[in-house]
Formats: C-alpha cells, structure tokens, sequence
C-alpha cells in the first residue's frame, strides 16, 4: 500500500492570530502524492509553502472533506498535526452541539466511549475513516468544539421552517438571509444529493436543516476562535462560499481571516474539478476519488 504521507520540512514565517507578524515553529508537512493544491479563484498550481502560509495567516480555517474518502482525513489529521504548536481549537460536524468546548477523553477512556458519548454517529460516520483527523485534534487542539443539531431539532426546522431553529442560530441567520439565487443553489444541491428523489414539498424544509447546520458550525466556530485560531471539519458543501458557512462569517465576524479550503475528488473519468466549483472555495486540494457504489442504485 502506498505511504499517504511523506514528511518534508518546511519553515514558514506566518502572521499570528495579532495584528504583528512573527516566526511560527519549523512545520513538517507534505501533501500525498496523489493529491495536489490549486488555487481557487484562478486554478493555478499551489505549492506545499503557500498552502501552509495562507493557513498559518487565517484566523478561521475551514477544512472541508468527503465524507468516505480516507485520504482527506488523513491530510486533514496531518495538517493538523503539521500545526501543533500553534494548538488551534477545533470545530467537529460530526460532534453534538454545546455551549462550550467538549472535555477531551479522561485517562483510561477509549476514543470510541468519549465519541459515542458526544454524539459521534459512529455507525453512520463509517468510523474508522476519521480516526485519523479525530486523534490529531484530541492530540493537539486548543479546545475541541461540537455543532452538530439533534435529529429532533432539526425534524422540528423541516416540518416548522426557520422560526423552529434555536434564538442564537435564527439571529444568526438573520444577519445574511438567504437570497432567491442561494436558496435556488441548495435547492438544485438538494434534489441532486437525493438522487432527483426529493419530493418538491420537501425542498423548503431540507433548506431550512441545511441553514441552521450551516449556522450552528459558524457559531461554533466563532466561539471556538475567540481565544486564538480556529479551524471547522466539515463536508464541502457546508463550506461553499457563497451559500454556506462563509456567508455566516462574513457578516458575524467580518475582521476575521477566513480561508475556505475544499477537498475535492476527480471526477469518476479522471478530470479534475470545473472552474465553477473550484471557486467555490479559496483553496482546493485535489484528491483521488473514492471507491464506492452508486448511491443512487435502487433507490
């Protein structure tokens, strides 16, 4: 089996999370070698420096992922792992919501028991496919940080709408609505997901879950970033700048530095990924694509 990650050494001199800029600890990091960095506005080549510059300079990293593809996670764990000594706090998808940050495992706890008991669907997740992403942040964050809605409050917000969603996440949304071209986005996104099977009268409701998501990590993210860097694991599509995440943090914490990295697959005939969803994020890193069976099949 192929080695996922060769280490190389590279020294960055990046901006902290002040205002002045100063040296940052030698960073040891290597994409693996079937993956590579594009930028997102122009697709041009972006080399392994860079990457970590533009990293190390964001107050806000948001670290996207496909969900079965065990490559990302790995890089995901590495980069974190890359960023130790700046220790930033991390954001889970996959974690239960809270008020505040999750005590990390207790001497003697396994990582299964203290996921099971933060609302990590393991089953569902596939675990171990996140294992390695899931051992970097408990290893080396600040903090660690849930944004995951239960499935009553988020049954609540499809049949009720909006006004269902928690006060902190309806203000939140408040403050960026969704316009008639963003809902139209996540609709088509919807239907596509669900394999053309989604019943129009679904739609709305899907719409609503997917903001208050999307609002939920943002929130956690804020929180999480107060004390120093903060970094959000989540799927790519809660990541899209123009209709998910980062349209939250452009309006509740506009003096933030936020960069938006996607991981993308190939597509099933090798190419890569277009130009229109490329730009979706600031950085994309190019991975192989997983195997898997349709999704669609049967249904």
């Amino acid at each position: 089996m192929r080695t996922l990650l060769r280490w190389t050494p590279l020294l960055l001199l990046a901006a902290c999370a002040g205002s002045a800029s100063m040296p940052v600890a030698p960073v040891r990091f290597a994409l693996p070698d079937s993956t590579f960095a594009l930028d997102g506005a122009t697709g041009a080549p972006l080399g392994t420096p860079e990457l970590l510059r533009r990293v190390a300079a964001a107050d806000l990293v948001l670290l996207g992922e496909v969900h079965d593809n065990a490559v990302d996670h790995a890089l995901r764990g590495a980069l974190i792992s890359a960023f130790a000594d700046r220790h930033p706090a991390v954001v889970f998808e996959q974690l239960a919501r809270s008020d505040g940050p999750i005590p990390a495992p207790a001497a003697g706890e396994s990582l299964e028991s203290w996921l099971d008991a933060h609302g990590f669907d393991r089953r569902g997740w596939k675990w171990p496919l996140h294992q390695p992403v899931v051992e970097a942040a408990v290893a080396h964050a600040r903090s660690l940080w849930g944004s995951g809605l239960s499935r009553e409050s988020l049954r609540s917000v499809v049949r009720e709408g909006e006004a269902a969603a928690p006060d902190t996440l309806r203000r939140l949304m408040e403050l960026a609505p969704l316009d008639s071209t963003a809902r139209a986005v996540i609709d088509r996104e919807l239907v596509e997901g669900h394999c053309g099977q989604l019943p129009a009268t679904s739609i709305p409701g899907m719409r609503a879950a997917q903001e208050v998501r999307d609002a939920s990590m943002a929130r956690a993210l804020i929180q999480a970033g107060a004390g120093g860097p903060a970094w959000l694991l989540a799927g790519n599509g809660h990541l899209r700048r123009d209709v998910a995440v980062p349209r939250l943090l452009r309006a509740a914490a506009p003096g933030s530095r936020v960069l938006v990295v996607g991981l993308l697959e190939r597509e099933a005939n090798g190419a890569l990924p277009d130009a229109g969803e490329r730009r979706m994020y600031d950085i994309v890193i190019v991975t192989p694509r997983a195997v898997r069976d349709d999704p669609c099949r049967g249904l």
